[in-house]
């Protein structure tokens, strides 16, 4: 069987659309799953297959349930497409809970074999056949880089978990500068204690998403089952669910639907949004990239607002992908709406008004980068957390360096990387100037204690620099935990509040305004005949 799916995913890197199927879902596998050749070929095709099976399953109930109504045939296609994305973000999520479970478990058998050999390699050796089978693919990986400096290669730009990446800055450094001050325990104590307070995060932050998404689903499937059930009632009804504005009614539950999938995916925080690859693909087109030039050239909109906001925060996103996603959401719209006035047979004058709502529909990646904006805070924060937590292991090493703590700050950030890299560029020149710079840039955080720290070590040394920091640990844990805990409650408000209550308003609109309607105006007629 394995055999069978080696082959087919072969075939399908052989061609280029085959390339563009598979080509997100190897790279997720790749991450989460450091196979080799033939374990990462088989695993993919059975993802891919795996989730395409449930969105056809889903796809074809909805449209069984619709009796197969050409009406209801997009609603099916787009709830399709959100079981296909869903099924992908929790696989992704499952992967990613399952090595940071296996984590925990062997940080505990670590910490074990540790005391018995009081050596870091011994015990990281030791510990290895304990940790659970897809933990192992990446012990494997870390191991390699034990007796080195750095990471791994791959987990430079493909890292499943940071925490993998603090884990392996304090088995590196307690194997390159030894333990004498009795460091590595307690660091992998805070270590362990972080990872549980996430775990606990992300199965609220799941039941959360899961309970929507099948509300959602729930009552898209269920909507041709009352509607038929409503006209049976009131055979006026008919009029208006065949007619225009019940189909502009379910064009509003497809929108909020789409909306819906796109948070859905940008809230559990998964870096790599769906549709970059796509875009850079589409920027990387001649005609396509000449336009852009010529649009920058004559507008000077490197310069702009937007571009600064993207370039200061968001260093992972493209201002262009930004303007070519305004430029699809108003092609997109425009088409859609051209569709439907020849479908209807309507006046293509229609189009005069439709043009400007289309200009206003793209500015929707406005309103993505203000939910951007909403959790940048919280997730810079957490960054830093992250940070703290690593920075304050790998100073309780005798012997560490400002530069080498700050390399491994670089490889281990998004947020903090571009300012942390300039910094490491400008030490060998004069490094209190470089770090001043560094604080000056994130003076508003609490980055800042860290940044503090490394200038004070310059006189007084890393460990006594950092004394402060260590004695707060507990009360750093603590407050990162209250700050997860006010991330998911904002999360559940914006989905609530945003996605949620207004898709069920506009299903209850669908099937009760209609209803009570005609019902009045039969109940009115009947008082007149009467009188």
């Amino acid at each position: 069987m394995e055999k069978w799916l080696f082959s087919i995913y072969k075939t399908l890197c052989l061609t280029g659309i085959g390339r563009v199927v598979i080509g997100k879902t190897e790279y997720e596998v790749g991450r989460y799953l450091p196979f080799d050749d033939f374990g990462l070929g088989v695993n993919t095709v059975k993802l891919l297959f795996g989730n395409v099976f449930k969105a056809l399953l889903i796809f074809m109930v909805t449209y069984a349930v619709a009796l197969f109504d050409k009406k209801y045939l997009i609603v099916a296609l787009v709830l399709g497409i959100a079981t296909y994305k869903d099924s992908f973000i929790k696989w992704k999520r499952k992967q990613e809970k399952t090595l940071l479970r296996q984590l925990s478990l062997y940080l505990n058998e670590l910490r074990r074999e540790f005391y018995r050999f009081n050596d870091v390699e011994e015990a990281f050796l030791s510990a290895f056949s304990a940790a659970g089978e897809e933990l192992k693919l990446h012990l494997g990986l870390i191991e390699d880089a034990l007796d080195g400096d750095g990471i791994p290669e791959r987990y430079r730009a493909a890292v499943p978990n940071r925490f993998l990446f603090i884990f392996i800055a304090i088995c590196q450094c307690g194997i390159k500068y030894g333990d004498s001050d009795n460091t590595f325990v307690s660091n992998i104590d805070e270590l362990q204690k972080n990872i549980d307070s996430d775990l606990l995060k992300w199965d609220r932050e799941d039941f959360i998403f899961s309970a929507v998404f099948f509300a959602i689903g729930f009552s898209l499937i269920s909507m041709p089952v009352m509607e038929r059930w409503a006209m049976s009632q009131v055979s006026d009804l008919s009029t208006f669910y065949n007619g225009f504005r019940g189909s502009m009614t379910r064009v509003v539950c497809i929108v909020i639907t789409t909306l819906f999938i796109l948070a859905f995916e940008k809230m559990q925080e998964i870096r790599k949004d769906g549709i970059e690859p796509l875009l850079s693909g589409i920027i990387e087109i001649p005609l396509v990239n000449k336009w852009l030039k010529w649009l920058f050239e004559k507008r000077n909109m490197e310069n702009g607002r937007i571009a600064k906001i993207l370039d200061e925060n968001f260093p992972e996103k493209s201002y262009q992908q930004f303007i070519l996603m305004r430029c699809v959401y108003f092609l997109g719209s425009l088409i859609i709406a051209l569709c439907l006035i020849i479908y209807w047979r309507l006046s293509l004058l229609l189009l005069l008004p439709v043009m400007p709502l289309s200009f206003v529909i793209s500015h929707i990646p406005y309103i993505s980068l203000v939910v951007d904006g909403i959790f940048y805070e919280a997730e810079l924060e957490e960054e830093i957390g992250q940070v703290r937590l690593m920075t304050i292991s790998l100073a309780g090493v005798i012997g560490m360096t400002v530069e080498e703590i700050l390399l491994w700050t670089e490889n281990f950030t998004l947020f903090l990387r571009e300012s942390v890299a300039s910094c490491i560029d400008r030490l060998d020149v004069d490094e209190n100037t470089a770090l001043d710079i560094l604080r000056e840039r994130w003076k508003t955080t609490s980055f800042i204690n860290v940044i503090d720290d490394l200038i004070a070590s310059d006189k007084i040394g890393i460990k006594e620099a950092f004394k402060d920091l260590l004695s707060r640990r507990d009360y750093y844990t603590a407050k990162r935990r209250q700050e997860q805990e006010l991330v998911v409650r904002k999360k559940e408000a914006i989905i609530s509040t945003f996605l949620y209550l207004p898709f069920m308003v506009t299903v209850g609109v669908y099937m009760v305004i209609p209803f009570l309607v005609i019902s009045i105006r039969n109940l009115l007629d009947v008082t007149v005949n009467l009188s």
